[in-house]
C-alpha cells in the first residue's frame, strides 16, 4: 500500500462532513422560521394550509369595509343606497307619530229648520249649539158691532201680537258617531177673527192664538234633555165692538232659553197689545225669513151696517237650531 495517498482519502470525508453539517444546520434554522411562523394544527385535525386571519380581538376593519357591510345589510351597495334606507327610516319614524296623534277635526255647521238627528264626526268631542223656540200666533181681532138707524155702530178691537220664540246658545259635551234628537219648534196657530154683530148686537171676540213649541236637543241613548228654548206664547182676541169699542187683545210673552251647561239664555220679545208679533233674540247666525218671531195679531171688524169681521191673526214663525264645531 502507498502510504502518501492516506492524507488525501481522510480530508475528503470531512470536507463533506463540514458541508452536510452545514447544510443541515441550515435547513434547521430554516424549518424552525417556517414552524414558527406557522399556525398550530387544530385538535380536530390539521390546520387550513393557507395562512389564517388574525384573531378578532386583533382585526381591525377599514372605515370604507364597513360602509360596504352596513350597505349589503340594507340591501344597498352605495351611499346612495344607506341615505334612502335613513330616508325610509325617517319616514316611518313620521307615520308612527301620526299614528299617535288624534284624527284631525274638520270644522262644520249643521243647520235645522225641522225635526232631525244630529251625528258628531269622528273627532268630535264638544259641539256649539244656538237654539231659538218657535214663535206664538198672533189672536185673532174681534168683530164690529151692526148698529141700528138710531144706534152707532162699534168697533171690535186688535188681536195680541204672539211672542217670540226663546234663545240658548252653549257648549256641549258630544260623543263621536252618537245620535242626537233634534226637535225644532212649530210658530203657533194665528186665532180666528171674531164674526160681526147682527143687527143691533155686539161682534165677537177674537180667538186666542196658540203658543209656539220647544225647539230642543236631546242625547238620544238616554232621552237625556241638554238644552231647550221654549216657544212664544200666543196672543189673545180682540173683544168684539158692542156698546163700546172692543178692546185689543194681550200679547203674548215671549219663550226662554235654557242649557245644561249654562251659556248665553235670552226671552223672545213680548208680543204687543197694538197687534205686533214679538221679535227674535240675535245669535251669531242670521235667521232664516219669518222664524222664531210672533204672529201679529189680527185687524179689528169694524161697526157698521153692514159691520165687518175681526182679522184672523198670523202664525207664529217655526223654530231655528244651528250645530257648529
Amino acid at each position: 500500500m502507498n502510504l502518501s495517498q492516506h492524507p488525501v482519502t481522510t480530508r475528503r470525508p470531512r470536507v463533506r462532513s463540514r458541508v452536510l453539517l452545514a447544510s443541515l444546520a441550515a435547513a434547521a434554522s430554516l424549518t424552525g422560521q417556517v414552524v414558527a411562523m406557522a399556525p398550530a394544527a387544530s385538535a380536530h385535525g390539521p390546520g387550513p394550509s393557507g395562512p389564517k386571519p388574525a384573531p378578532a380581538a386583533q382585526q381591525k376593519q377599514n372605515p370604507s369595509d364597513k360602509d360596504k357591510d352596513r350597505d349589503k345589510d340594507h340591501g344597498g351597495n352605495s351611499d346612495d343606497d344607506g341615505d334612502d334606507w335613513g330616508k325610509e327610516k325617517e319616514k316611518d319614524k313620521d307615520r308612527d307619530k301620526d299614528k299617535k296623534k288624534p284624527p284631525q277635526v274638520i270644522h262644520g255647521l249643521q243647520q235645522f229648520t225641522s225635526d232631525n238627528t244630529f251625528t258628531p264626526p269622528p273627532g268630535v268631542t264638544s259641539v256649539f249649539v244656538q237654539a231659538w223656540g218657535a214663535g206664538g200666533g198672533g189672536g185673532g181681532g174681534g168683530g164690529g158691532s151692526r148698529g141700528r138707524m138710531e144706534a152707532r155702530a162699534y168697533n171690535g178691537g186688535n188681536g195680541g201680537g204672539g211672542g217670540a220664540g226663546g234663545f240658548t246658545w252653549c257648549a256641549i259635551q258630544v260623543k263621536p258617531l252618537t245620535t242626537y234628537g233634534v226637535d225644532v219648534g212649530d210658530g203657533g196657530d194665528g186665532g180666528q177673527g171674531g164674526a160681526p154683530g147682527t143687527m143691533g148686537g155686539p161682534g165677537s171676540t177674537g180667538g186666542s192664538g196658540t203658543a209656539g213649541t220647544a225647539s230642543s236637543l236631546t242625547r238620544s241613548s238616554d232621552s237625556t234633555l241638554l238644552l231647550n228654548a221654549t216657544g212664544g206664547e200666543g196672543g189673545g182676541g180682540g173683544a168684539g165692538g158692542g156698546i163700546v169699542d172692543g178692546g185689543n187683545g194681550a200679547g203674548g210673552a215671549g219663550g226662554k232659553g235654557w242649557c245644561s251647561t249654562g251659556g248665553v239664555n235670552l226671552n223672545g220679545g213680548n208680543g204687543s197689545s197694538n197687534g205686533t208679533g214679538g221679535v227674535a233674540p240675535d245669535g251669531i247666525v242670521g235667521l232664516p225669513p219669518n222664524t222664531v218671531v210672533g204672529g201679529n195679531g189680527g185687524e179689528r171688524g169694524y161697526g157698521g151696517d153692514p159691520a165687518r169681521p175681526g182679522g184672523n191673526g198670523k202664525d207664529g214663525g217655526n223654530g231655528y237650531v244651528v250645530i257648529y264645531w
